[in-house]
């Protein structure tokens, strides 16, 4: 992961080279050496990945430690000297620049102080760099070189677990369903994916399929594929029985191997399992496989893959994807007594061993792999209840190693790009919905994602949280599953002491062997969840451990007033600062325990890029927050006395995104709002009524070309004016629209009225949310020429009782809406199958709550 942070800084490097700023502190060429012995670092610590984390040295461990706190430290340091020059020109850059010259520069006293401590620094840091360089290249020297075996296949072959008949558990269904796919062959290929994280069951069901069919195919072999794959191993696995008949023949070139195998198959009805497919893309492989397999007789491929996406790459059909879902309690309980309870035929006859077995199979979370593994070491324990008590005590402790390494292969073969995006999910407690926005709110200010290739640093995160999912990694919640319309995301139990491993071994955040944080603050992040803080470490030691300055994030989840009280007195002192996440506890959502002095020490934190509070009962914020000029996400969350925003806001000249949730007694934004050029989101956002002086209006939107997602709120007709949401239009960027209607039944009627007239054409607009629609027919606007090109319709609550003419409108346009979602209309009177009808791309509907409305859904769309 090393090696990531390191690229970070040196694009940043890069940016400082090709600027103006860094000549007229004559800094120079200390940065320029600095960027030369990184891209040698970098290239060599991607080199050093073909020796595994396992293999490692503490000489190289501490050596990649160091690197990384000196990364950090020159990161630091270009920020400090972009504060400084913007202090210096008091903003005024652009204007500075373009008459820039060394004769003119201002070298006052402080800026000369300055230079001479900021030279001081760099050399620190290229001398600590040279000296990591030294003590990596000394291992190198020495570390072990891989045997060509090895670099091979630098992962053992899996094997199918709970191959026994009596230990198929929980999977019968699945079982079921790839059997009936299987014989649906008949004369013609077919293909069929098993997806599903690591240990779940999936070898077991291909191996349970090719036991139960053995006699319907000429040709059966499974294949364990290796992560490096060296494709003649699994073209001779294939053909072990034939080439073991000829001694004479020892294997031979790759394509005499594939025309053997498809002389082999040519007349056969074969079943081919391809198991723990990583990549298809290395040496393509598969393309000269598939080139040779016969497209008739029945032939039949099952691929096995943590990566729904491997599936997709090898041309498996979305339909004949099965993804394995955990255990059930109930599975879980099963197969665990099938093992643990061998020797009397899996029956528990000692009451008290019941109950710490059902404690033990609890942390498993229906993880086939966990609970076959601590079944077994469970049996060796015999029916000594102290035994059983004290696993059930130290669980974590036992188990671990026996299913860790499992799971690890999937973190050592992410893209390093991932890596540090996954250990993010280190800081967050157990059993928790991770809202995603945030997380690549996260992502964003640690500069592990940033645009690219025409796309927004947003929109490339949720590249990165698909990509996870796919990978079994994360697990979707509350979603769309076919629109990828993720809001949140879990992670497994068994996957998260995973993650917390790693992250501890990485330096990334620090935990102890319980995997609760550990608050030195020896570590630039820091994660606080309740009164985690004075629990595991004293109130204490986090008040005098909270001044490390090198902190870069504070990751706090409801916490309470003790916490909150030493972190007042401290905030001054984290000035590298660029991620605080504050989620006060709920208890004190009417306690104005973050005070004036919290906030103002908040507005001094000048390199924070991503600030969060919620659950606070404060009724303005400080003028301080308009002087955080590196700050690009701005958000606050449940603020039910918020009345007004500070004018100083539109100065926050990088905001991309400015999210407002649940702050209901909020009037307006403040006038010039319209300046924030670089905003992306702007979420729950009330405009007020258009009597009020300097009130922010609609209309004002239109200078925010790069906004792509918007919620609005309207509470009164006075907030719209005569054509106002016309606006829109313009927005050629926007993808996502809100609305929102928050008003009472005397102002509904006119506001109906307004809306009804003032919409027109949103060519690009992909996703839109209707909130609390007052109308008893949808818009006359919402028709699909519209829309041309809406993929997601979503309605939630309100008085509708029918769509309006429009919707069903089909002479100009058609929709091409692919999940619509219906939520809390209990009014509502339509038959389900007219939304089929009217929207041939429908592939989801999503009802819930619609008591009146006929339930009759095509079999090809899908229901939730």
């Amino acid at each position: 992961m090393v090696d990531v942070v390191v690229g970070i800084l040196s694009d940043k490097l890069l940016k400082v080279l090709e600027s103006e700023w860094h000549r007229q502190l004559a800094l120079g060429e200390h940065f320029k050496k600095m960027n030369d012995e990184l891209l040698f670092m970098r290239s060599f610590l991607q080199d050093v990945e073909r020796v595994r984390r396992k293999d490692q040295t503490e000489t190289l461990k501490i050596a990649k430690k160091n690197l990384m706190e000196l990364v950090y430290d020159a990161e630091d340091a270009i920020a400090d000297c972009q504060v400084q020059f913007a202090e210096q020109h008091k903003g005024s850059l652009s204007k500075y620049m373009q008459s820039w010259s060394p004769k003119f520069i201002n070298w006052s006293p402080k800026l000369i102080n300055f230079r001479r401590e900021m030279t001081k620094r760099l050399m620190v840091i290229n001398q600590g760099i040279e000296e990591v360089k030294k003590s990596m290249i000394s291992y190198l020297s020495t570390a072990p070189t891989p045997t060509s075996r090895e670099e091979g296949n630098t992962r053992p072959l899996s094997y199918p677990i709970l191959i026994n008949d009596d230990k198929i558990v929980g999977l019968e269904d699945g079982l079921d369903t790839i059997e009936r796919w299987v014989l649906q062959t008949d004369e013609l290929f077919t293909m069929i994916g098993i997806v599903g994280m690591g240990g779940i069951g999936k070898s077991t069901l291909a191996q349970k399929i090719c036991s139960r069919l053995k006699h319907s195919f000429e040709y059966i072999a499974f294949v364990p594929v290796s992560q490096c794959l060296k494709f003649e191993d699994v073209l001779l696995e294939m053909l072990r029985e034939k080439i073991a008949s000829k001694s004479s023949h020892s294997g031979g070139e790759v394509h005499e191997l594939l025309d053997m195998l498809k002389r082999e198959l040519e007349d056969k009805k074969y079943l081919l399992v391809l198991d723990d497919v990583w990549e298809t893309a290395e040496g393509m492989w598969w393309d000269n496989l598939n080139s040779i397999l016969p497209k008739r007789n029945g032939g039949c491929v099952i691929v096995t893959t943590r990566k729904l996406k491997v599936a997709g790459s090898m041309g498996v059909d979305r339909n004949h994807i099965h993804q394995v879902k955990t255990l059930s309690h109930d599975d879980s309980w099963s197969l665990f007594t099938k093992i643990a309870f061998a020797r009397t035929g899996g029956k528990c006859c000692n009451p008290d061993l019941e109950h710490f077995g059902k404690e033990i199979i609890a942390r498993c979370e229906g993880l086939p792999l966990a609970i076959t593994a601590v079944g077994g070491m469970m049996l060796a324990k015999g029916d000594s209840v102290q035994e059983w008590r004290r696993t059930s005590m130290h669980q974590k402790d036992e188990i671990g190693m026996l299913v860790m390494s499992r799971l690890e292969l999937s973190y050592d073969e992410l893209p390093s790009h991932l890596k540090p995006c996954f250990l993010c999910f280190a800081m967050y407690p157990e059993n928790i919905h991770i809202y995603i926005d945030e997380i690549i709110g996260r992502w964003i200010a640690e500069g592990f994602v940033s645009a690219r290739n025409g796309r927004t640093a947003f929109e490339t995160g949720e590249e990165y949280i698909a990509e996870l999912m796919d990978r079994c990694l994360l697990i979707g919640s509350k979603t769309d599953a076919f629109n990828r319309k993720f809001t949140f995301c879990r992670m497994h139990d068994m996957v998260r002491d995973m993650v917390i491993k790693i992250a501890r071994d990485e330096n990334f955040t620090s935990f102890d062997e319980k995997g609760r944080p550990i608050f030195n603050m020896q570590h630039c992040r820091v994660g606080i969840s309740g009164n985690s803080a004075i629990e595991s470490c004293g109130s204490k030691v986090v008040k005098n451990s909270i001044t490390r300055s090198k902190l870069r994030t504070l990751f706090s989840l409801y916490i309470e007033k003790e916490v909150i009280l030493n972190l007042k007195m401290k905030l001054f002192d984290l000035k590298w600062l660029r991620v605080l996440y504050l989620l006060l506890s709920k208890t004190m959502i009417n306690e104005e325990i973050l005070g004036k002095d919290c906030l103002d020490a908040i507005g001094s934190l000048r390199h924070l890029v991503y600030l969060h509070i919620g659950f606070c009962a404060l009724e303005k914020l400080p003028d301080s927050l308009g002087d955080l000029s590196n700050l690009q996400l701005l958000e606050l969350n449940q603020w039910p006395n918020l009345k007004m925003l500070p004018p100083s806001i539109i100065k926050l000249g990088k905001l991309i995104s400015f999210q407002i949730r649940g702050c209901h007694s909020l009037e307006c934004l403040p006038d010039g709002v319209q300046n924030l050029l670089n905003l992306e989101r702007l979420e729950q956002f009330c405009p007020a009524s258009s009597i009020r002086n300097n009130a922010f209006q609609i209309g004002q939107l239109k200078s925010l070309g790069e906004l792509r997602r918007l919620h609005i709120v309207l509470k009164s007709p006075n907030q719209l004016e005569e054509g106002e949401l016309k606006v829109l239009s313009q927005l050629q960027n926007l993808r996502v629209l809100l609305i929102e209607i928050d008003t009472n039944n005397d102002e509904s009627s006119a506001l109906m009225s307004k809306l009804n007239h003032q919409f027109s054409y949103l060519q690009d607009l992909e996703e839109l949310w209707l909130i609390q629609f007052p109308g008893e027919r949808t818009p006359i606007w919402l028709k699909p020429m519209t829309f041309p090109r809406l993929r997601f319709l979503g309605i939630f609550g309100g008085k509708l009782t029918h769509m309006g003419p429009g919707f069903w409108e089909r002479e100009n346009a058609v929709w091409k809406i692919e999940v619509l979602v219906l939520d809390h209309l209990s009014e509502l009177v339509e038959d389900s199958s007219k939304f089929s009808k009217a929207m041939p791309y429908l592939r989801m509907l999503q009802v819930s709550h619609c008591s009146k409305l006929i339930q009759s859904v095509p079999s090809d769309v899908s229901r939730v």
